[in-house]
């Protein structure tokens, strides 16, 4: 068996950031990421055939609010821009199919913040502060057991189905909590009441589907529209101008209102063809004239979404990690995931909140343990 001091499972935002943490405080560990990319629900599409590598669609969380002073923070300590999202010009609101779009004069919405160039260069710049011998992507955790005082973590690799057990001291669990209790075996290690916890706490925007169109020029701002607007007719309930940055990497992108289920049912190149029509009648003909398209559900993601969430209204994410305090301490386990956030849960901004917590914990420990 192989062990290291900490294990990280999960390559998300709060993954990646808790194991950039570690490597600052020289703290053995390796992170164990199912997926053959790290980035968890932060997708991001990169045009084919652009000039520019540094542009990416974001297909998952795109805002950073003004408050999420952790975020800006984070963004700073990695060199990456942030920009305003476009909001000036008139926003479009469609009521019914018998009645025309409306155009909204002086629409406006809350001063939000992005990631020049998409929020996926915060993953890649994350992933360059990580030694490559301390993470395995394509690696997926199939069984937690404890054992007296130490962890045995099965993984599984996904590429040549390979099984490793690798044993620590201490676990970080950076995955939503309807994940932890579907593909980690609680009921080797954790009390009937934290179950019951983590399969009732909602998976953050697993009910979530966005559409992009990526453009040459942003047609609706020279048509002094802000590329924002909002629909009772659908297919796309919200939408947004998407560019990548202020003045490059132009798109729109809308949230689907259809279920998982739903949109499982039908042709994806069928209900993109419907999004671009709805593009085109909210914001002009020139909404036809796109370069590419994307798609991605988030609810049919087997990495993101469980039955449950699938089954369930979206709602926001509560789970009361004060009262497993205790239990969790004595398993030496530590949940880094957005959703255990006690402030901003569900956001990026709760990511790192959470994170930062875990690891707080974490340091105590291993100080202790030192001495």
């Amino acid at each position: 068996m192989n062990k290291k001091r900490v294990i990280i499972v999960g390559g998300g935002i709060a993954g990646l950031y808790t194991a950039f943490q570690l490597e600052q405080l020289n703290i053995p560990y390796v992170l164990f990421e199912a997926k053959d990319v790290f980035g968890g629900r932060i997708h991001s599409e990169q045009p084919k055939g652009s000039n520019d590598e540094s542009l990416f669609h974001d297909l998952g969380p795109t805002w950073i609010f003004p408050h999420h002073y952790r975020m800006k923070a984070l963004a700073a300590n990695l060199q990456q821009n942030l920009f305003h999202q476009h909001i000036a010009g008139a926003v479009v609101y469609h009521e019914h199919t018998n009645i025309s779009p409306k155009i909204i004069k002086n629409g406006q919405g809350p001063l939000l913040h992005r990631l020049e160039g998409g929020l996926y260069k915060l993953i890649l710049a994350l992933q360059a502060k990580l030694s490559k011998s301390n993470y395995q992507l394509s690696c997926q955790v199939d069984s937690l057991i404890k054992v007296n005082d130490t962890w045995q973590v099965t993984v599984k690799n996904t590429k040549d189905a390979s099984v490793v057990i690798h044993e620590t001291d201490n676990l970080i669990l950076a995955l939503p909590p309807r994940l932890i209790h579907e593909y980690l075996t609680p009921a080797h290690w954790a009390s009937e009441a934290l179950t019951k916890a983590l399969v009732a706490v909602p998976t953050w925007m697993a009910n979530q589907a966005k559409f992009i169109a990526t453009y040459n020029k942003p047609f609706w701002r020279d048509n002094g529209l802000a590329g924002q607007a909002f629909s009772r007719v659908g297919p796309m309930m919200e939408i947004h101008d998407a560019s990548a940055a202020d003045q490059q990497g132009f798109a729109l992108f809308g949230f689907i209102g259809l279920s998982s289920q739903a949109i499982k049912s039908v042709s994806i190149e069928h209900l993109k063809a419907q999004c671009i029509n709805q593009l085109k009648l909210l914001f002009g003909e020139a909404a036809e004239d796109y370069e590419q398209c994307y798609l991605k559900s988030w609810g049919n993601d087997v990495h993101v979404a469980t039955d449950k969430d699938r089954a369930g209204a979206p709602a926001h994410p509560d789970f009361n990690i004060k009262r497993f305090s205790q239990e969790l301490s004595s398993l030496n386990l530590y949940l880094a995931a957005s959703e255990f956030s006690e402030q901003d849960a569900g956001y990026l901004e709760g990511a790192i909140n959470a994170a930062n917590t875990a690891i707080s914990l974490l340091k105590k420990t291993v100080l202790f343990k030192s001495h």
